[in-house]
C-alpha cells in the first residue's frame, strides 16, 4: 500500500533501524548518504554530490554504486526483497518506463520512499520558461488516484495551455503540496494512465466531464490557426455534423 506523507527524506533517515540495508534508485543527480546501494545509468564519477542528502554519513561507495539502465527491462541486479528499505527521489516522471522501474522497485525492497512533483507543481506555468507548465524535461504527471493507486499520467501538449490547465498559482519552493512524499510497505498498486482521445486529455487537466460541443470549444482555442479558420472549423464540427 502506498500513501501520502509529511515526512520528508531527512526524518525518514533518522527513523531507519542502522541494520537495515538500503538502495537509492536513480540517485546519481541527488544521492542518498543513508543509502547502502545506489543503481543508475550513469557512472559513479558523475554523481552531483553537491545535491547529496538524507544524513551526515556517506553509506554507498564505488564498490556498492551499480551502474544501471534502470528502464531497459532487465531485472536490477539485486535478489527480491533484498533490501529492508529503498528510495526513489525525483526519479520516476523523468523517465521513459516507470511502470517497469515501479515492479522492480517492489521486488527488489520491503518498504520504501517514493517522492515526486506533485500534480500541482507539473500544472504550475512560469516555472522555467514563460508561458509552459512545469519542468520542460519531465514526461509524467504523477498522482494517487482515489483507489490509492500511483498513477502516472503522460504530459500531453495540452498542458501549456490555459483553455485547458487552470492553475494559476505562482511557484513557491517553501510550498508543500508542490511535491508529492509518499511512504509504502509490502508492494503497491501502479497504473499508465492512458488517455485514447482529446476529450479524455481535456477531461482529465479539467478534473471534469465536458460535452461534445465544449470538446470543440477547446479545440477552437488550442489550434494553431487564424481566428477564422479556427471559427469555421470549430462551426464545422459542431453544426455540420452529417
Amino acid at each position: 500500500m502506498i500513501k501520502k506523507t509529511d515526512k520528508r527524506i531527512e526524518e525518514i533517515v533518522k527513523s531507519l533501524p542502522p541494520q537495515y540495508k538500503t538502495v537509492d534508485i536513480g540517485g546519481a543527480y541527488a544521492p542518498i548518504r543513508r543509502a547502502d546501494y545506489v543503481i543508475d545509468a550513469i557512472p559513479y564519477s558523475s554523481i552531483n554530490w553537491s545535491l547529496a542528502k538524507g544524513g551526515d554519513k556517506q553509506h554507498f561507495t564505488e564498490k556498492t554504486y551499480v551502474q544501471h539502465d534502470i528502464c531497459d527491462r532487465k531485472p536490477f541486479p539485486f535478489p527480491d526483497k533484498f533490501f529492508d528499505y529503498s528510495f526513489c527521489s525525483h526519479t520516476l516522471e523523468d523517465i521513459r518506463d516507470p511502470i517497469w522501474v515501479c515492479s522492480e522497485i517492489i521486488r527488489i525492497s520491503k518498504a520504501g520512499y517514493i517522492e515526486i512533483p506533485s500534480r500541482l507543481y507539473e500544472t504550475t506555468f512560469g516555472l522555467e520558461i514563460k508561458g509552459l507548465a512545469g519542468a520542460a524535461h519531465h514526461r509524467w504527471i504523477v498522482d494517487i488516484d482515489e483507489k490509492g493507486k500511483l498513477r502516472f499520467t503522460f504530459k500531453y501538449m495540452y498542458i501549456h495551455t490555459r483553455a485547458v490547465n487552470k492553475n494559476r498559482i505562482k511557484y513557491d519552493s517553501k510550498n508543500p503540496d508542490m511535491a508529492l512524499a509518499t511512504e509504502w510497505s509490502g508492494s503497491f498498486e501502479y497504473f499508465e494512465n492512458w488517455l485514447n482521445s482529446g476529450k479524455e486529455t481535456f477531461e482529465y487537466y479539467l478534473n471534469r466531464p465536458i460535452t461534445e460541443k465544449e470538446k470543440w470549444r477547446i479545440y477552437r482555442k488550442t489550434y494553431g490557426r487564424n481566428f477564422i479558420l479556427n471559427w469555421l472549423a470549430y462551426i464545422k464540427k459542431v453544426y455540420l455534423k452529417p
